[in-house]
């Protein structure tokens, strides 16, 4: 069973949706956070801060270097689609199946930069999950994409190799 910290239903869920709902009016700090071209970057943005500081008190705060992993949600959160909401917030498409839906006769992401993406270790994947949320087209479930990234190691890749591989469009 995975992770679900940032369950819609928890109290750091719901936190991170309104953080997220808020990101749409303050176009400021999305785009400085859009800008932000690693968690280091990020965690010197006041709208980062903001979710970090609100984050404490929850069960997030009982995980060791915790505070370390939200600029990384708070700026990957910020390439998800405003306009989206409803996958953004409600569609429970895994991650790793959105990435394998098939594009024409190929997935989304495809299975190189799936592997090379399981091979990252949580301080190398933001960068690279930008470009697989831009592929997405700023589509994908809030809540799961704080889990991955904050619980990101060798269990949460296994599960996503599980739902990956599977969903691959079957070629000739």
């Amino acid at each position: 069973m995975k992770p679900r910290t940032f369950a819609p239903t928890e109290p750091a869920g719901q936190i991170l949706r309104d953080w997220w709902l808020g990101l749409k009016e303050d176009r400021g700090g999305r785009a400085e956070l859009r800008r932000a071209r690693s968690p280091d970057d990020a965690a010197l943005i006041p709208a980062a801060i903001a979710l970090a500081t609100r984050l404490r008190g929850t069960a997030v705060e009982g995980h060791g270097g915790w505070a370390a992993r939200i600029p990384a949600i708070a700026g990957l959160a910020a390439h998800l689609d405003p306009n989206a909401e409803a996958a953004v917030l409600h569609d429970d498409t895994p991650l790793p199946e959105r990435m394998a839906c098939a594009k024409g006769d190929r997935p989304v992401v495809s299975e190189r930069r799936f592997r090379r993406l399981l091979r990252l270790e949580r301080d190398e994947l933001y960068r690279p999950m930008i470009r697989v949320l831009a592929l997405l087209d700023g589509r994908a479930n809030l809540f799961e994409l704080a889990d991955a990234l904050f619980w990101w190691g060798p269990r949460l890749k296994k599960d996503w190799a599980y739902a990956y591989f599977p969903k691959l469009p079957q070629t000739a």
